[in-house]
């Protein structure tokens, strides 16, 4: 949001300068129109004028309009001025319009095709008959139509040409001038004589632009005032280059306030979690532990699970009882290895890194099998759970690791539909998958592979449920097999705790009934053959 400042600032330097260029680029264009247009005009009235003097004057056409001649001459004669008119007009245009006039005989006709109406008609003989030498291109006005005409009078014949503003300038209605744009014609005096629009009003006139080109420059018999819109035809870009603007502006808002939003309810919350949570090995007995008052709803019920589990732990020290203390000393001593502090943060340490990273949908994954994977071990409170759920709760656990590690641990399981609903110890299969993701070191060519199998067993007429979880690894040591399988205590430097409580735990629940046997596989591979009482 603060990049934002600075790029709000470019973009008004930017924008004013290319609203500078386009309006340049614009007036250039309508510049380069008009002068090809003025040259044009130009061109093609200096050749009416030629033509109209010299056919006046050396055209022995018009010797046939002599008193001496009669009315089949005159006629014969005005015929061939409109063929002659009509090649002129084939190079000119039909809309410049000639007529003749003799005065020695009061002899006076159109020679091109005329398409006004005979009250026109009339007004045009009586102005060409009232004024016959002009010698340039005057304006005129009749019946609110604006005309430009020239007259020429050589031994009291008339020769003159005629043409309506509207199509003198026709040429220029291909320009793009706005909807309020116009264009002014004055004569060379400075008077206005005609206008193709009411142009742009007060507060539009400063989205207009004016350029004037005088007759004196151009040639021509009059001068010119064009207003066209500033951006023309760039004006559409202009205002979308705005709106790409505008939007991607509006955009960076709204990630910086989902950012802000994020950081407040998840990355802060985490922190402080995460914070909390690597000092609970310095709490004493009577300190509380207070991780956070977040609202994501799994670190509030890690919190209280912790509360309670701290207050377990306070009041079975102080239980008279010494028998059930020493048991459930041992259950809460293995949870707690379960329940590593280290793991959570390694976790929470993991979705911080994809939050900063921006990786906000590898976050939430992370975050899903996380609340899924502590969900489950914080609500473990009876000493048995369905088979189902603790396979979930092995494909959290390595959803968690596959994403932490970078790696793929694939996971195979055989269940029959009848096992899934039998039940098993929480968290008894999870810590044997658990050692195989930390010591099993698969072939190079190979991706670790860990495969569970049941099956139900009938033994000394009593159901059983065999349970055979194998990995692709370098195997147990010999050392550890036999130790084992003679149900002694592995711990060695830390390692394999999770076994020895494991046996410790059925010992507890079954006494003799459970068996627990390890072997390797070829070529390679560790093998743990677990059979325990069915429970329903």
């Amino acid at each position: 949001m603060f990049l934002a400042i600075p790029v709000i600032i470019l973009f008004v330097v930017v924008s004013w300068f290319s609203f500078s260029e386009i309006r340049k680029q614009n007036s250039l264009a309508v510049e380069n129109a008009v002068e090809i247009y003025q040259t044009e005009l130009e061109h093609r009235l200096s050749a009416i004028t030629h033509f109209i003097q010299w056919t006046v004057v050396h055209d022995p056409i018009l010797d046939s309009f002599s008193p001496d001649k009669h009315m089949g001459d005159f006629r014969l004669a005005s015929n061939d001025l409109r063929l002659r008119v009509s090649d002129m007009q084939y190079s000119t245009g039909t809309e410049y319009q000639y007529f003749f006039y003799w005065d020695e005989k009061d002899i006076f006709f159109n020679a091109s095709e005329f398409g006004s109406d005979y009250e026109t008609y009339k007004k045009i003989k009586e102005k060409i008959k009232t004024d016959v030498n002009n010698y340039t291109w005057v304006p005129w006005v009749f019946r609110g139509n604006e005309y430009l005409y020239y007259t020429i009078t050589y031994k009291h014949r008339t020769f003159a040409c005629l043409v309506s503003m509207e199509d003198i300038l026709s040429p220029l209605s291909s320009l793009n001038l706005g909807e309020n744009g116009a264009i002014s014609v004055y004569t060379p005096s400075g008077v206005l004589f005609y206008k193709t629009g009411d142009g742009p009003s007060k507060l539009s006139k400063y989205y207009y632009n004016r350029q004037f080109f005088p007759a004196e420059e151009s040639g021509l018999p009059f001068s010119l005032s064009i207003d066209s819109r500033v951006l023309g035809e760039y004006g559409r870009l202009f205002i979308l280059q705005v709106i790409v603007f505008l939007a991607a502006l509006m955009l960076s808002f709204i990630m910086g306030g989902y950012i802000l939003v994020t950081y407040k309810k998840v990355i802060l919350p985490i922190k402080i979690f995460s914070k909390s949570l690597s000092g609970i090995d310095s709490l004493s007995d009577s300190e509380g532990l207070v991780l956070t008052d977040s609202k994501i709803q799994e670190l509030n019920q890690i919190n209280e699970q912790f509360k309670n589990l701290i207050h377990e732990i306070t009041r079975l020290r102080i239980d008279i009882y010494e028998a059930e203390l020493d048991k459930n000393k041992f259950m809460i001593h293995f949870l707690q290895q379960q329940i590593k502090p280290h793991f959570y943060l390694n976790c929470l340490t993991t979705i911080d890194s994809m939050v900063s990273l921006g990786d906000m949908d590898a976050a939430k994954q992370m975050l899903m099998f996380t609340s899924k994977y502590f969900r489950y071990l914080f609500q473990v409170d009876n000493n048995f759970v369905p088979l189902a759920n603790e396979l979930g709760h092995i494909r959290d656990y390595l959803s968690i690791q596959n994403m932490r590690l970078s790696r793929a641990t694939a996971f195979e399981a055989d269940i029959p539909r009848d096992c899934n609903n039998l039940d098993i110890p929480p968290l008894l299969l999870i810590t044997f998958v658990e050692n195989s993701v930390k010591h099993a070191s698969p072939p190079e060519d190979e991706s670790l592979t860990i495969s569970l199998f049941c099956r139900k067993l009938e033994e000394n007429n009593e159901s059983k449920l065999e349970i055979v979880i194998t990995d692709n690894g370098q195997g147990f040591s010999q050392e550890v097999l036999e130790k084992i399988n003679r149900k002694e205590s592995i711990e060695e430097n830390g390692n394999h705790i999770g076994i020895t409580n494991c046996i410790k735990r059925m010992e507890l629940l079954y006494g003799s009934s459970f068996s627990l046997h390890t072997d390797n596989t070829a070529p390679h591979g560790a093998r743990v053959t677990l059979v325990i009482p069915t429970k329903q």
